[in-house]
């Protein structure tokens, strides 16, 4: 049996004080920075600028400094409609512009001298660009995770899509919730334990092998950012990828799916190996299942967002080994073409056959015992592949987010999000009672809570607590009893 637990991986405080320049969101939201001038070209100090939530009728706003100056912190994924005004002059309104994650969207405005109650629509400004930071990546947008058909609804896999990213092993990828091996890329010839995982902000790594301890339910995803260079120094703290997943809000109207994805074997076709060795098709039934609520509970105030995915897997069958056949048991090599030799002279034993009294105890009790180490059942070339018997495996997952966003005054913005999962897979039954089955059990809990507070047009505070659990826990099953084997077999020690 093997246990893993660093508990308790993250318990820490973020703070960060931004003073007259650009915010960088470790919660993955995202921020709206600009000049403002007036038709002369000088800088417009003192006006306000807003930026409000089309789906939550939120405002985050700012005021230009004295060179006209402008920065809009930590405002979630979302469409916005950002106003620039000032008395004397014009109100400037872009049309509604989609913010991504960890975006530094810049925008500049040039304000025309009149009444303020007088709108000017913004149509030429230049398309959103990321020209405020240096950082290589993408965003794989919402639409994307659930536009994209995905192998187990794995959003890992949509890694795999951008340049500099490949993996050796594409079937890591598959399983939904939980890794407990591979599943993760290789980024610019960087090792796969070198990328960072987080949710909202906050690192969900298992400590021991980097492995990653939770895939949210593509349902539940705005948007994932994916660094691969060039990281801003709030997350630069590895050489692979930073890969950011952020969880959905709710809005001002009630929102939900709910989904059904089913997959059996029927439409299967066999493996070779299966064919060699007369083996029946594997069979598997899967089903992953679930639903999404999001809403007001207080309108244009108190937004939340549920979601829950549930897993089931079966899979009875048979599997395929390799025994040792009757002659071998007995010592009798003579058909195997690969000179047998004795270990303490060097010399070849005649005829290819060991003496019954060079034949350990242990080993012919072991192999004469066909109850625990059967013969073959199978004839095929050679002995790869002699012998099929039964197996089964059986998958039981849940997982789930809750996510709440408060708007508590103009000047601060409160968000907190719980996630959960547990993962069971168990292989109970095996060929024979020798091979032993195998039970891995993975719970996960990640909590996250976020205060942004504008202080003053200069001082902005950002709290970000975040705790995480972690736990990966493997252990060999004796599904059939075989019970003490050293006594059994006189094994010493």
């Amino acid at each position: 049996m093997s246990i893993f637990r660093p508990r308790v991986a993250g318990l820490w405080l973020a703070l960060v004080l931004v003073v007259n320049g650009t915010a960088f969101a470790q919660t993955g939201a995202a921020s709206i920075t600009g000049l403002l001038t007036d038709q002369s070209g000088a800088a417009v100090p003192a006006a306000t600028v807003t930026a409000t939530n089309q789906a939550t009728n939120v405002p985050y706003t700012a005021v230009s400094n004295d060179a006209g100056n402008y920065t809009i912190t930590s405002v979630p994924v979302g469409t916005y409609v950002v106003r620039a005004s000032l008395s004397g002059f014009k109100t400037a309104s872009t049309k509604p512009i989609e913010l991504e994650a960890k975006q530094i969207a810049r925008l500049d405005f040039k304000l025309a001298v009149g009444s303020l109650e007088d709108t000017v629509e913004v149509t030429a400004e230049a398309p959103v660009l990321q020209t405020e930071s240096a950082t290589v990546g993408e965003v794989i947008s919402g639409n994307t995770v659930n536009s994209l058909p995905l192998n187990g609804r794995n959003t890992g896999q949509l890694s795999l899509l951008l340049p500099g990213v490949v993996t050796p092993n594409p079937q890591s990828f598959v399983n939904q919730s939980r890794a407990f091996s591979g599943g993760r890329p290789y980024v610019n010839g960087n090792r796969e334990q070198t990328n960072n995982y987080m949710i909202d902000g906050v690192d969900m790594n298992e400590s021991i092998d980097n492995l990653v301890a939770y895939q949210p339910s593509p349902d539940a995803l705005a948007e994932i950012s994916v660094e691969t260079n060039n990281y801003a120094a709030d997350t630069g703290n590895v050489a692979g990828a930073v890969l950011s997943n952020v969880i959905k809000s709710g809005a001002n109207r009630f929102r939900g799916n709910a989904f059904e994805f089913y997959r059996n074997s029927n439409l299967d076709a066999n493996t070779w190996a299966n064919n060699r060795s007369g083996a029946p098709r594997q069979k598997r039934r899967q089903d992953i299942f679930g639903a999404t609520l999001g809403g007001p509970l207080v309108k244009n105030e108190l937004f939340f967002f549920l979601d829950y995915q549930g897993t089931r897997y079966n899979a009875p069958g048979t599997e395929v080994l390799s025994v040792a056949p009757a002659s071998w048991r007995n010592g009798d090599f003579s058909g195997v073409s690969t000179v047998i030799r004795d270990p303490l002279t060097g010399l070849p034993f005649p005829g290819n056959i060991i003496p019954a009294s060079r034949i350990s105890p242990v080993a012919r009790a072991i192999v004469n015992d066909t109850s625990l180490y059967p013969l073959p059942n199978r004839t095929v070339s050679g002995v790869t592949g002699n012998f099929v018997g039964p197996t089964a495996t059986t998958i039981r997952a849940h997982q789930g987010d809750l996510r709440l966003d408060w708007n508590a005054s103009p000047n601060d913005k409160v968000f907190g999000r719980f996630s959960f999962s547990t993962y069971d897979s168990k292989n109970d039954t095996r060929a024979f009672p020798l091979v032993l089955g195998l039970s891995q059990t993975g719970p996960f809990r990640n909590l996250a809570l976020n205060w942004n507070r504008v202080f003053s047009p200069a001082l902005v505070n950002e709290v970000l607590l975040g705790y995480n659990q972690i736990a990966n826990v493997s252990d060999t099953l004796d599904w059939a009893g075989v019970g003490n084997v050293n006594a059994k077999f006189g094994i010493p020690g």
